[in-house]
C-alpha cells in the first residue's frame, strides 16, 4: 500500500478542516470573543511546530511506522507503552467522531432514528472502505474530494460576505486578554495538531527514502496545516463577523448556521445541505485514517502486522461498543474536549512524546554514526 505526495496533502487537509470548522469555533469564541482569530493564529503557529517536530521524527526512520520505530528509539519495553497511548488515544477519536456525527445528523436530518442504527451504519462503511482498500483506497478519496471541499468553502465565504459586520470584530484584545486568547487556543490546537498521525503514515509514501522527496513531503504535510489554519481563521471571522461574539458562542455549530443564511436571488439557497454532505464525507476520510491506523498499528504492536484485516474486525467491535456508550451516557462536546483531549492528548501524544522521540532519536543516530566511522 503506498499514496502519492499530492494524496498525503489532500488527506491531511481533509481530516484538518472537518472537525475543526464544526466544533473548534465555537469552543475558541467562548473563550476568546471577537479575539478569536488571534486564537486560531496562535493554534496554526503550534500546530505548525507539532507537524515539523513528527516529520523530523518519522525521517530519523522513514521505512518504520510509528508502532516500529519507537520500539527502535526508545526499546522494546518503553516503545510499547508509548505505542499503547497512541493505539487509545486513535480508538477513542473514531468513537468520539462517531458520536459527534451521529449527534449532528440526529439533530440536521434524523431527528427519530435510533441511535445505535446511525452509529452502527456509519461505522459500517467505514469499515468497508478500509478493509477494501486500506490507506491507498483512502488517499485516493482525499485526493478526490479534497478539492470540492475547497471549492465549497470558498464558495461559501463568498456567498456569506454580503451579512458580515466589520464593527463586530472591534475591539481588539482589550476585552479577552492574553490569557483568555490562549485559552480559546487550546481546542483548534488539539484538533489541527492531529497532523502528529504522519509518524504512522510517511512509511507509506512511495519515495520515503529519497532526500529529495522528503523536502516536498515536508512542504506537502505543513502547507496542508497552514492551508487547514487558513480556512480556520476566515471562518472564525466569519462567523463573529455575522452574529457577534455573544451570539456566536451560543450556538452549538455557528459555522453551520451561518451557512443556512446564503440566499442569493432566490436561486441560489439551503446550501447547508451541500455543507453537510461534503463535511460528511470529509469526516469518514478522517474516520477512515484513524480506523486504518488503529488497526494496522494494534497489529504491529502485537507482532502480526500481515494479519492486520483480521484486527479490523476487533477495532471496529471495540470502536463501536465504545462510541455507543458514548452516546447513550451523552457528555458534552466540551467535556470530552477539555477533560480528555487537551489535558492529556495535546500535551503527551502531540508533544512530549514526537520531541523525546525526536531528540532521543538523533542521540541514537549520531551515537551510531561515531561507532560506523573509522
Amino acid at each position: 500500500m503506498q499514496i502519492s505526495n499530492r494524496q498525503l496533502f489532500w488527506l491531511i487537509m481533509s481530516i484538518e478542516i472537518g472537525m475543526n470548522l464544526l466544533l473548534s469555533i465555537n469552543f475558541a469564541i467562548q473563550s476568546s470573543k471577537q479575539d478569536v482569530w488571534i486564537s486560531m493564529i496562535l493554534a496554526g503557529l503550534v500546530s505548525l511546530f507539532i507537524g515539523w517536530i513528527c516529520i523530523k521524527v518519522s525521517l530519523l526512520y522513514p521505512d518504520q511506522t510509528l508502532m516500529e520505530f519507537t520500539t527502535t528509539i526508545l526499546g522494546k519495553g518503553l516503545g510499547k507503552v508509548v505505542g499503547l497511548f497512541y493505539l487509545a488515544q486513535w480508538y477513542w477519536v473514531v468513537a468520539v467522531m462517531l458520536r459527534e456525527e451521529y449527534t449532528f445528523v440526529r439533530l440536521s436530518l434524523l431527528p427519530k432514528t435510533p441511535d445505535y442504527l446511525i452509529v452502527l451504519t456509519m461505522l459500517a462503511v467505514v469499515v468497508y472502505a478500509v478493509y477494501k482498500g486500506g490507506i491507498e483506497t483512502i488517499g485516493r478519496l482525499s485526493e478526490l474530494w479534497g478539492p470540492i471541499l475547497l471549492i465549497i468553502l470558498v464558495f461559501t465565504i463568498i456567498l456569506t460576505s454580503h451579512n458580515l459586520r466589520v464593527h463586530a470584530l472591534m475591539p481588539i484584545y482589550s476585552d479577552s486578554g492574553m490569557l483568555p486568547i490562549m485559552r480559546g487556543s487550546l481546542t483548534p490546537t488539539s484538533l489541527l495538531g492531529e497532523v502528529s498521525l504522519i509518524m504512522m503514515l510517511i512509511s507509506f509514501t512511495s519515495f520515503s527514502g529519497k532526500t529529495d522527496k522528503q523536502r516536498q513531503l515536508s512542504k506537502s504535510i505543513l502547507s496542508a496545516v497552514f492551508l487547514s489554519t487558513t480556512f480556520l481563521i476566515v471562518g472564525a471571522v466569519w462567523v463573529i463577523m455575522t452574529f457577534g461574539a455573544e451570539l456566536a458562542a451560543r450556538i452549538h455549530y455557528p459555522f453551520f448556521e451561518m451557512v443556512k443564511l446564503v440566499y442569493l436571488m432566490e436561486f441560489i439557497q439551503s446550501l447547508e445541505i451541500i455543507m453537510v454532505s461534503i463535511w460528511v464525507i470529509s469526516v469518514f476520510i478522517k474516520q477512515s485514517v484513524y480506523l486504518f491506523i488503529a488497526s494496522y498499528g494494534s497489529a504491529q504492536w502485537i507482532g502480526r502486522t500481515s494479519g492486520w484485516k483480521k484486527w479490523l474486525w476487533v477495532a471496529a467491535f471495540i470502536i463501536g461498543v465504545l462510541a455507543i456508550t458514548i452516546v447513550r451516557i451523552d457528555p458534552s462536546s466540551k467535556i470530552l474536549l477539555e477533560v480528555i483531549w487537551i489535558r492529556f492528548v495535546l500535551p503527551i501524544n502531540f508533544l512530549i512524546f514526537p520531541l523525546t522521540l525526536y531528540i532521543v532519536g538523533r542521540l541514537r543516530k549520531r551515537k551510531q554514526g561515531h561507532k560506523a566511522s573509522p
